[in-house]
């Protein structure tokens, strides 16, 4: 009795075995994946193995009109393509196309001087130049830089060895490239203290300062100075 039920054990194992083959077959997995619209998931758990198994099977089949798969046309040069959703989303149907996308340039007006100017699609640079953006925000604010301002601004640029915290420009490099000093950027900006009826001199404290580039103060505009 035992041998027969070894055999049987081991009958019933190759039976499973056979069965769960199934989505190696390309009849198979079109039926299930294409005409009744079952996902790779779904076809794996009905033959007991992984998910990727069965996708990888699809692709030695070249099945990809199932529920997976999506169809849509670039944004960028308009050729159809097909995507997963669950992976990414059905707009570019490249990294290539994407990069190019964001590299457009678009014509916008300038908020400072009204003068319209080009840039990139991926930036939101509201000033055509970095004269205008210091200008614009210089007339905008100059009531809040008084009193100590000018000393904590020389102490902060000292403090910081007289460059950029993020890219580590000089300020006298920086001056040759934009024509004037490196700035000093409020971390919590000034205008706040005085809408909060704070003391100036709170807001120009050397801990809320830090000594920046005109590339990269949060407010201006700019092309990266190390390009």
């Amino acid at each position: 009795m035992r041998p027969t039920n070894v055999q049987m054990r081991t009958s019933d194992q190759t039976v499973t075995s056979v069965a769960d083959r199934r989505y190696r077959d390309t009849d198979f997995l079109r039926t299930h994946y294409v005409e009744q619209r079952e996902s790779a998931s779904e076809i794996a758990a009905e033959c007991g193995v992984a998910s990727s198994t069965v996708s990888r099977w699809l692709g030695r089949h070249g099945i990809t009109d199932g529920p997976t798969y999506e169809r849509a046309t670039c944004d960028n040069c308009d050729e159809p393509f097909r995507y997963a959703p669950s992976l990414r989303e059905g707009v570019y149907c490249s990294n290539a196309c994407a990069n190019d996308q964001r590299k457009r340039q678009v014509t916008v007006d300038c908020v400072g001087c009204g003068e319209t100017f080009e840039r990139r699609a991926s930036l939101d640079t509201e000033y055509c130049s970095i004269a205008c953006w210091g200008e614009d925000t210089g007339a905008n604010h100059g009531d809040f830089y008084t009193g100590i301002w000018h000393e904590q601004r020389w102490r902060a640029m000292r403090r910081d060895d007289n460059r950029c915290t993020v890219c580590g420009i000089t300020n006298q490099e920086h001056e040759q490239r934009f024509g004037q000093e490196l700035d000093v950027h409020h971390k919590v900006p000034v205008r706040l203290s005085a809408n909060w009826d704070l003391p100036l001199e709170d807001a120009h404290t050397l801990r809320n300062l830090t000594t920046v580039c005109r590339t990269h103060h949060p407010d201006a505009p700019g092309e990266t100075v190390t390009e």
